[in-house]
């Protein structure tokens, strides 16, 4: 008996585990799809996957979905895709035998699953939150206590190491009062030499957003956004800021 449930350890589970994802949504948009995974242990309180509903899906069924050859690139992204590690890698695994271009979103909560991806992505977006020495700026904007926003930003330390030589993509979500233009600089100075361009991307501006702070709309305003942008540009080969009718390239 014991020999069969070995066999069935080394021969089951596989199947029944990496075959099966919980997504939000899966958008099949040619040339250039995605795919959103369920559940962050981030929860930030402003992000609307925190009350997202899911969906299981079969990987195959995604896969089939994902072969079509109009579609030149899949965009791997959600809450946080590390969440569910094993699932995400068999599928990244798969779509680029197939050709496709994948791009993998992260916050860093899991830098031994970004080592894995890195040799089989064209590029990672890393999701931001706080400069690597204010973890205290984390408590406020996730159910993280201080304790767990150390161990995130030290996982971050690690997966910017790792990320190191890869195309990379920072993104920033610029919440009024929360960053300021310090806080901007520093993170820009956290990501020198590990990224090639930044986002800053306005609060409220994009459906993925959801009110926070007694804050509805969109903020801060232009003005504000590229003073950001300037100074971040200081430290970084390129940065991108977006918000509610403007899209500037510094």
């Amino acid at each position: 008996m014991k020999i069969f449930q070995r066999c069935q350890e080394k021969i089951i589970p596989f199947s029944l585990n990496i075959n099966h994802m919980r997504l939000i949504t899966v958008n099949r948009t040619k040339p250039n799809a995605s795919i959103e995974f369920y559940g962050c242990p981030m929860q930030c309180k402003y992000c609307s996957h925190t009350a997202a509903q899911y969906k299981d899906y079969d990987l195959d069924k995604i896969i089939l979905a994902m072969s079509d050859n109009g579609i030149r690139s899949v965009f791997i992204g959600g809450a946080e895709p590390a969440v569910h590690s094993r699932e995400a890698l068999e599928l990244i695994r798969i779509l680029k035998a197939k050709g496709k271009e994948v791009i993998l979103k992260t916050t860093g909560h899991d830098p031994d699953f970004v080592a894995a991806a890195k040799d089989k992505v064209t590029r990672f977006v890393l999701e931001l939150k706080a400069p690597l020495d204010e973890p205290e700026l984390l408590t406020k904007l996730t159910i993280y206590d201080m304790e767990k926003a150390k161990e995130q930003q030290e996982k971050l330390r690690r997966t910017l190491e790792i990320m190191k030589g890869s195309r990379v993509r920072a993104t920033l979500r610029v919440i009024p009062e929360r960053y300021t233009e310090d806080t901007v600089e520093r993170m820009a100075k956290d990501l020198k030499g590990y990224v090639d361009e930044l986002h800053l991307i306005q609060f409220m501006s994009s459906q993925n957003d959801v009110g926070y702070a007694g804050i509805y709309n969109p903020g801060p305003d232009q003005e504000t956004m590229m003073r950001l942008g300037r100074i971040a540009r200081k430290h970084l080969p390129r940065v991108k800021v977006v918000g509610n009718g403007f899209d500037v390239i510094l």
